[in-house]
């Protein structure tokens, strides 16, 4: 399964102010996935759905996440956006029960890539892993799983980019300040309120190489 689109509800010019290219469309392509930027109606907010190829066409939703299955070519976009960002470092999938929601990703060929229990806030957590093509899924539940079941939703988005302290400074008090991340010898900043964008979004550095 790879992500070929992104169904987002912020106006396309919140994400301008925040350095990403976006065209009069409405569309911003990071690294061969389009954010489609609808805007907000009504009580509409951050990640509304997702469209992927790979998978049986018959599939409407990944447990509860709304899914569109396309057969579209991998969009073209930029190398790099204003603020630096060059690919998605992973999407954030919120869900009440960590192993159904592993197990309904399984059910469509993608494996398990390790986990961790605690956030980055240290916080005891569930967090699991999966590849999507070259997307990387972060899913994030309770320790056990809830009593009352809830769909999973797409909840965030982090970035790389290629210099953190210049993308928090074009920021400015969009931004909180750079501090270091879980993963060894990576650093993370994150959108505050005043980005008015409604999808927490995170920006790291990249992986160190090996």
């Amino acid at each position: 399964m790879e992500i070929r689109w992104l169904e987002i509800a912020d106006p396309s010019d919140v994400w301008r102010e925040l350095g990403f290219g976006v065209d009069e469309a409405g569309s911003c392509v990071v690294n061969g996935v389009e954010h489609r930027l609808v805007g907000s109606d009504g009580d509409r907010r951050g990640v509304l759905g997702w469209g992927v190829t790979g998978i049986d066409g018959s599939v409407a939703d990944i447990d509860g996440i709304p899914t569109t299955v396309v057969g579209d070519p991998r969009p073209e976009g930029p190398a790099e956006h204003p603020n630096g960002v060059f690919r998605i470092d992973h999407l954030v999938v919120r869900t009440s029960d960590t192993p159904r929601t592993m197990a309904a990703l399984a059910s469509l060929g993608l494996g398990a890539r390790g986990g961790r229990t605690t956030n980055s806030a240290g916080t005891e957590v569930d967090m699991r892993f999966a590849w999507a093509g070259d997307t990387l899924l972060e899913m994030a539940g309770p320790p056990t799983p809830a009593t009352e079941p809830r769909p999973a939703k797409l909840t965030g988005i982090a970035y790389a980019t290629n210099d953190l302290e210049a993308t928090a400074a074009l920021l400015g008090d969009r931004s909180t300040t750079p501090i270091d991340a879980v993963q060894p010898g990576r650093r993370i900043a994150a959108l505050t309120a005043a980005a008015g964008s409604s999808v927490p979004i995170a920006f790291m550095t990249p992986h160190p190489k090996s």
